[in-house]
This record gives structure tokens, C-alpha cells and sequence, in this order.
């Protein structure tokens, strides 16, 4: 069903629902605002603004309820409104309706009415920071500047960081220096578990003052059955496992627990890891619409379709040159697969490699140890076609998405780097326009697995290198099930054959 079929049938349902019982209402409502709301709309410039409230306001028109008069108790009424229409989200609705109202309330001179409170739909399990000692976090710090600190040897030392790391009596640890990225993954998970401790009365918040109290094969045990119960009992969840994980190498790195705890500890990781045998169902259905070559020839045109439609305007504003930057990033990724954090952080003077100025310059796009997820540097050419959207898009479009000066090959109106969750659903929908399928910027690197071991089935090694995988094993345990398609219209080719009677195998 297409998305526009199925907003229909929306409506139909509104309708019937109405007809049946008033107490639904339709989304879009028909029925003329009071004056005193008409009014407030003009004051609004914003269309957006404007859309926003106009189903609060044809609320407060029916219920005869005055602008000066909208306080907690009636959108608490306009929520309940909410959830008897066919809305899928009514609290998201509600909550942006109330912070919209709030400052308007605040920058609109002359509007009538007072801030509302803005509830909260969050499940707030994770307590704050202050709730613990600090000697946690002071302790804490100390670990993960450790962990961050590359191995280094000066001229009077023998023994690198990550040997000094060790624990001094069975010899070093193997402990790779951790990524800032990483480090704040790590605070937040600890901040997690201990806050699970809290809530389930294994611990109180004030008898937590140091990483020890958190790394006990008891405490741990209980701490991750809060996690597990929030799973639906799910043990093997990439969370548990991570965390988990965290807390062993605290035990095992800067406790120095007793083996027999690490032990335990190890066994937990081993029970809670994610069991991978190919790539997961998800990505599995994102990869369908790739069986068919139609599917395969629209998506590899789909960049070149958007330039082109962009080409015809007259003129160039931010709506414009945002669907270019989407195009330009889908035609790099196409050509090299990489991963959505390197491309939205990719800085025109520091990745971009030019042999020379010019048209027929050769281009590639380099990323340091750094830079990349498992610190091996990349470098990776472009080919042609890349080069000349890209030269076009820097330009002509890339100026009218900024208002000051920036290096991001992707930036926003302010200069800096361009969300990759943004940018992620800026592909979706420019792909459901163009082509009536989406997938998110990660599947283009399994698109570009899928494609090149279709047609050259076995070699791994060059799906490695495109993906900048650092271990073959990686690339294969992934990706293995991708060639069966192939094997089995082998194997079919060679069933007819055998079928086929005498002279007639090239049925």
C-alpha cells in the first residue's frame, strides 16, 4: 500500500468513525473558528506555527472556552481529545502543542493567556548524576582517562601505557585506548546500572561511592535482571551485553578483582551477547526490493534524478540545496559505502584529496585512524560522476545552506555539522518520492555487499576492503548468506538441465 493510499483509508476511517460516534473527531477539522482564534492566527507569521495550533484552537472554538482562559486543566481535556481521535501519537501532539504555546506566550506581544506545564512521557528510570556520590564519578573519570590515553613510549620507558595498564603479576592486559565517543557510552551505561541498583533496592544511591561496589558478581547478577525484565525477559540484547561488558573490564582493568570474579563476570558477558548468524531480519526486509534489477537501476539513478529536477528550478534556496546534499551524500555512499558518521563529519579541507585544481581532477575522500570506527585509516576514491556532483554542489548549493563560514562538506545554517539523524530522514523520504522505497543510510553498505557478491560470488576480500572492515572474519560472518540466492538459481540451472531431455538442455 502506498503511503498516500493508506492516508486515504485514515481518512475514510475518521469519517465512519465520526459518523458513528461524535466523541471522534477528525484529524482535519472543518467546522469555522471563533473570531477571537482567527484573530490570534493572523498574528502568527509562521505557517508552521500556525498549523500547529489551529487543532488546539478549533478545540478551545467548540468548547467555548476564551484564549486567556487555556490553562493546564483544559489542555489536559484537549489531551483526552487527542487520544479518542485516530492520531497515533496524541502525547507527542500534545506535548509539542503545550511548548509551542509557551513561547508564543513569551515572544508575541499582546497574547492572551499564560504558560502551561509541559508534562513529561518518558520512562525517568535513570537517576541524575547528583543523586550519587561524586566520589563515583571522580573515580569513574580517573578510569576512562586511563582507558582514552594512546599508547605511547618515550625515550626512558620500557614498558608502553597499555602494559603499565597491566595487572603487574600474569603479565599485560590487552586494553586498546578507548574513543571519547566511547568514554561517554561507557559514564552513561555505569550511570544506568547504578541507577537499576536504586530502583530495585539492591543498593541505595548514597552506599554507592566507588566502581568496587558496583563490579561484585552478586550486585552485578541483580543489577541486570532489572534489564532483563525491561527486555521482556530477552537476555541476549546488545544493551545488557554492553553494559555487562563495561562493568567486567572495570573489574578486570582498574579494581583488579579476584580472577574467580572476572571469571563470573565473563560468563555473564558470554550469556548476554546478541547471537549474529548473517545479517539481522531488519536488514534482511531492507534488502528485498534489491532482488529485482528494476528496484536495483532506479535506486543507483535516484541521485542523478534529484540533481536533475533541482537543476530545473530558478532558483536556489535552502529546500533546494538540502534535497542536493542528500543526493550527493546517497551518489557517495552508493560508490563508497561508508559508514553515516564519517560523511556528515567530513571536512572539506582536512578528508577531501585533490590531485590537482581542475576539472579532471582525481578526488578522494581520506580519514585518519581517528576518524574511523576501528582505527584504520581510509581513503577512499571517487569516481567521476561523484566528482562532478560534488563540484556542482559546493559551487552552486552548498552557499544557500549556511550563513557563516564552515569547512563541514554538510553543514547547517550555523556552520556546524549536519545531524546524521537528520540527514537520515532527509534520504528516506527523498528515496520514497523517487523511487517508492526507502532504506537508511546503514543498508547502503549492505546494498553494496549484496550487489558486488551477486556478482562475483566469494570474494570477501574485496567487500572487506570497500566496507573498511579490519577483519575478513567480519566481513563473512555478516554477509555470508547474501551469495545464497545465487547458489540456489545455480543449483536450479543444474536441475533443469538434468530434467531437460536429449537435445532439448537449453529449455
Amino acid at each position: 500500500m502506498s503511503p498516500g493510499r493508506l492516508r486515504n483509508c485514515r481518512c475514510y476511517m475518521d469519517r465512519a468513525f465520526e459518523y458513528a460516534d461524535h466523541r471522534f473527531g477528525r484529524r482535519r477539522n472543518e467546522r469555522a473558528l471563533a473570531p477571537e482564534y482567527a484573530e490570534l492566527l493572523k498574528l502568527l507569521p509562521d505557517r508552521w506555527e500556525r498549523g500547529k495550533l489551529r487543532r488546539l484552537f478549533h478545540f478551545a472554538s467548540e468548547q467555548a472556552v476564551a484564549a486567556q482562559d487555556l490553562n493546564d486543566s483544559f489542555f489536559d481535556q484537549f489531551l483526552s481529545h487527542l487520544k479518542r481521535t485516530t492520531l497515533p501519537n496524541p502525547q507527542t501532539v500534545d506535548r509539542e502543542t503545550r511548548k509551542l504555546w509557551n513561547r508564543i506566550c513569551e515572544t508575541v506581544p499582546g497574547w492572551p493567556g499564560r504558560a502551561v506545564t509541559v508534562p513529561s512521557y518518558v520512562d525517568q528510570w535513570v537517576l541524575a548524576t547528583e543523586a550519587f556520590p561524586q566520589s563515583l564519578w571522580d573515580e569513574l573519570d580517573a578510569y576512562l582517562k586511563r582507558r582514552s590515553a594512546k599508547a605511547t613510549v618515550q625515550i626512558d620507558d620500557l614498558l608502553s601505557e597499555v602494559e603499565l595498564f597491566g595487572d603487574g603479576g600474569e603479565g599485560p592486559i590487552e586494553a586498546q585506548p578507548i574513543r571519547a565517543s566511547t568514554a561517554d557510552l561507557i559514564r552513561y551505561r555505569v550511570r544506568q546500572f547504578a541507577s537499576a541498583l536504586v530502583r530495585t533496592g539492591v543498593m541505595k544511591a548514597e552506599e554507592i561511592v566507588s566502581l568496587k561496589t558496583l563490579v561484585g558478581p552478586h550486585v552485578v547478577n541483580a543489577g541486570l535482571k532489572f534489564f532483563i525484565q525491561r527486555a521482556g525477559g530477552e537476555k541476549q540484547k546488545s544493551q545488557i551485553r554492553g553494559i555487562a561488558s563495561d562493568l567486567m573490564m572495570i573489574a578486570r582493568l582498574w579494581v583488579r578483582s579476584p580472577e574467580s570474579d572476572v571469571a563470573k563476570l565473563r560468563l555473564m558477558v558470554k550469556k548476554t551477547r546478541p547471537e549474529h548468524h548473517g545479517l539481522p531480519e531488519s536488514a534482511r526486509r531492507s534488502l528485498a526490493p534489491f532482488r529485482d534489477i528494476a528496484n536495483v537501476r532506479a535506486f543507483l539513478a535516484c541521485p542523478d534524478a534529484i540533481v536533475k529536477d533541482a537543476e530545473r528550478e530558478k532558483m536556489v534556496d535552502s529546500v533546494i540545496a538540502n534535497r542536493v546534499a542528500a543526493a550527493l551524500w546517497m551518489k557517495i555512499a552508493q560508490r563508497a559505502p561508508l559508514r553515516i558518521n564519517n560523511l556528515m563529519k567530513t571536512d572539506i579541507q582536512a578528508n577531501i584529496l585533490r590531485s590537482h585544481t581542475g576539472k579532471d581532477a582525481a578526488v578522494a575522500l581520506y580519514y585518519p585512524p581517528d576518524q574511523v570506527k576501528n582505527d584504520k585509516a581510509l581513503e577512499v576514491p571517487l569516481s567521476r560522476a561523484t566528482v562532478e556532483m560534488l563540484d556542482l554542489y559546493l559551487r552552486k548549493y552548498r552557499p544557500a545552506l549556511i550563513d557563516v563560514s564552515s569547512s563541514w562538506l554538510f553543514p547547517t545554517q550555523d556552520g556546524g555539522p549536519k545531524l546524521a539523524s537528520v540527514r537520515s530522514a532527509d534520504i528516506q523520504k527523498l528515496m520514497r518520492q523517487y523511487i517508492g522505497f526507502s532504506i537508511n543510510p546503514h543498508s547502503f553498505r549492505h546494498v553494496a555487499a549484496k550487489l558486488y557478491l551477486t556478482a562475483r560470488p566469494g570474494q570477501y576480500e574485496i567487500v572487506q576492503r570497500i566496507l573498511g572492515h579490519k577483519s575478513r572474519n567480519t566481513t563473512v560472518k555478516y554477509y555470508c548468506d547474501l551469495e545464497a540466492e545465487e547458489a540456489f538459481k545455480h543449483f536450479d540451472a543444474v536441475l533443469l538441465k538434468l530434467e531437460a531431455p536429449s537435445g532439448k538442455e537449453d529449455r
